[in-house]
């Protein structure tokens, strides 16, 4: 596996890919060949340095998965971002949201309406071996891979600051997925360059990246804790 991070370094906080997280990425699964492209700080996503990347093999495209680091708000997810945040999410690209509210983590997985669908990065269940014929799990593996209480969050609620991921199989899934995140509605949570500023160890913004911010009552929820039926 290589790792690239583009801009910044990754800081520590929620929403964001620590250093020591994505070394650790980029040594124990060598032998899947997958590239981690990580932006560090900010909303731009550079197609000459993901796609070099991907071929750095020798002009084979491998999977590469993209983890953006964003902030989108203050102290809660500015309205105009809602519904390219939810576009997002629902891309089939997408891997899901790692995020929360103060002091909470959650890994965000869909959404309905305005609530995001969570389940508890805490607690991960080990996978289940691979078997040929499917027959062959017994019903307790197959309930392992489901949930019997699904939570979800209002986006008022969410943490602003958040790891977005997608993950991208071929050259065809790229030229896909940069077409699909310029055409979502709202304000875009991230944007897609042609090309990486040649300038090294500053943070370049991009022409217009102008944030908008509203404030809200520090109100803060639980979520909401539905129970999947028998």
């Amino acid at each position: 596996m290589v790792l690239q991070l583009a801009g910044n370094i990754p800081v520590n906080g929620l929403g964001h890919l620590r250093l020591q997280d994505a070394y650790t990425l980029s040594r124990d699964y060598q032998e899947m060949n997958l590239k981690v492209y990580i932006n560090g700080d900010g909303a731009d996503v550079y197609e000459d340095s993901v796609l070099s990347m991907a071929r750095a093999d020798g002009g084979h495209f491998n999977p590469i998965l993209i983890l953006v680091g964003i902030r989108l708000g203050i102290d809660r997810v500015t309205p105009a971002y809602w519904e390219s945040l939810k576009a997002a999410l629902q891309l089939p690209q997408s891997i899901g949201i790692a995020g929360g509210r103060p002091s909470s983590s959650h890994y965000f997985v869909g959404h309905q309406g305005d609530h995001f669908f969570f389940l508890d990065p805490h607690q991960p269940r080990p996978a289940l071996p691979r078997r040929n014929d499917v027959t062959e799990y017994s019903q307790d593996d197959v309930d392992s891979c489901h949930n019997r209480r699904l939570r979800r969050l209002p986006i008022q609620e969410m943490d602003p600051s958040m790891l977005i991921g997608f993950l991208i199989r071929d050259r065809g899934d790229w030229d896909d997925w940069r077409r699909r995140v310029t055409e979502v509605q709202g304000k875009p949570v991230l944007h897609v360059a042609d090309t990486e500023p040649a300038m090294i160890g500053q943070a370049v913004e991009r022409a217009g990246a102008v944030d908008e911010v509203e404030t809200f009552d520090d109100d803060e929820g639980d979520g909401e804790l539905i129970e999947r039926p028998n």
